[in-house]
């Protein structure tokens, strides 16, 4: 299983890779060399021509790992699924796939791939609810993910069709969207935060990053009236924005500008929120030894980093900001995710609403019965 290297040359990017060559009876190694895409805005860096190597080296991979029908499900997730999901998609979500991997693979048994129907999955994705309670999300991820192992298989040529498509997905255990944070809340935790900690916070509330691209800015993105958001960093790797469209400029609040203005005077490398060694900062560590003692002792509920995002998509909600532009602000591709899971509705607000339908219904009441006509005598 080869990765390749991916080279520049020239305005280019190369991938750089070996064969399987039969020369006068002998099977040797090959070096190869294929032009992948100019140097572009949406060709930057290495990792963001990967997805276009995997393309070129799936099938030589395919080959070497000689997978067949009679091979294990379990075996082929292993052996060829997860090799092409690191090398075609982002760190983060081959992590989460190895996880998945991990947790299916007792109830995968020795299933082999020709063997495997409808009925088999089903029954896999019926255990694996069985084993504990389990949120829809996690079901349906799991189904997601062996209906991706089961593709891939297809796309190969080691079986005809997908299983998993016609598979029924168990009742998990239904749970919430997440809470989003209110300005009330952020302006308390800003009162009882220590810096770094508190500047990332105000980052975090007023521009609505995640927490992969709260780590990937340079001060470089800072302009005093926008953050231009250009990379993410997960775990130590330094990559492209999560989509095209996750890739923006954010405008700046004054009072968010004259934060970052005082925080670069004990910034400690390229990075705007960096360690000690000048990487960029593990939110992880300042969320355990800063913000979570901090807001116990001030007995302020933490709900995690992307409890900002909601807070700011539901704030700009209430304020009548129209859709399309809070969409615009959290940088989604569509606008029905923005409503769907990052605007939050509360009680008061519903009770609100219907106060003033009911004070509309009582107005058209009224209306009526004035400009109802009299009936003759």
């Amino acid at each position: 299983m080869q990765n390749g290297k991916i080279v520049r040359r020239g305005n280019a990017w190369w991938l750089y890779f070996n064969v399987k060559e039969e020369r006068g009876g002998v099977v040797a190694w090959a070096k190869r060399a294929k032009r992948l895409a100019p140097i572009s805005g949406e060709y930057r860096t290495p990792a963001s021509v990967r997805h276009l190597a995997a393309e070129i080296l799936s099938p030589l991979n395919t080959r070497q790992a000689r997978p067949e029908p009679t091979r294990s499900v379990a075996a082929f997730v292993e052996d060829v699924y997860l090799p092409h999901c690191k090398a075609a998609l982002r760190p983060s979500t081959h992590f989460g796939y190895e996880f998945l991997s991990r947790i299916l693979k007792p109830h995968l048994g020795n299933l082999r791939l020709r063997d495997f129907g409808p009925v088999e999955g089903e029954q896999v994705l019926a255990d694996f609810a069985a084993e504990k309670p389990r949120a829809q999300s996690v079901l349906k991820n799991a189904k997601g993910f062996l209906s991706g192992a089961f593709r891939y298989a297809v796309r190969t040529g080691v079986i005809r069709f997908n299983p998993m498509r016609e598979t029924m997905l168990p009742k998990g255990r239904a749970i919430g969207n997440g809470r989003a944070y209110t300005l009330q809340e952020i302006r308390r935790m800003l009162k009882v935060l220590p810096e770094p900690a508190r500047t990332t916070v105000l980052v975090a509330a007023l521009t609505g990053l995640r927490r992969s691209e709260i780590r990937g800015l340079r001060w470089e993105d800072f302009t005093g009236k926008e953050l231009h958001v250009r990379r993410s960093v997960w775990g130590s790797h330094v990559g492209e924005t999560k989509t095209e469209a996750s890739s923006a400029p954010i405008p700046v609040l004054p009072v968010l500008r004259k934060a970052l203005e005082k925080h670069k005077k004990r910034s400690l490398g390229d990075f705007i929120f960096s360690g000690g060694t000048g990487k960029p900062l593990v939110l992880a560590n300042i969320t355990r030894r800063d913000i979570v003692p901090a807001l116990e002792k001030a007995k302020i509920e933490w709900v995690g980093w992307h409890g900002f995002r909601r807070g700011l998509a539901t704030t700009l909600y209430d304020l009548g900001v129209p859709d399309k532009v809070i969409q615009a602000i959290l940088r989604h591709a569509n606008v029905a995710v923005t409503m769907k899971h990052y605007v939050k509705t509360s009680s008061a607000q519903s009770q609100a609403a219907m106060q003033q339908l009911d004070e509309a219904f009582e107005n058209v009441t009224k209306n009526v019965t004035k400009t109802r006509p009299r009936k003759p005598i």
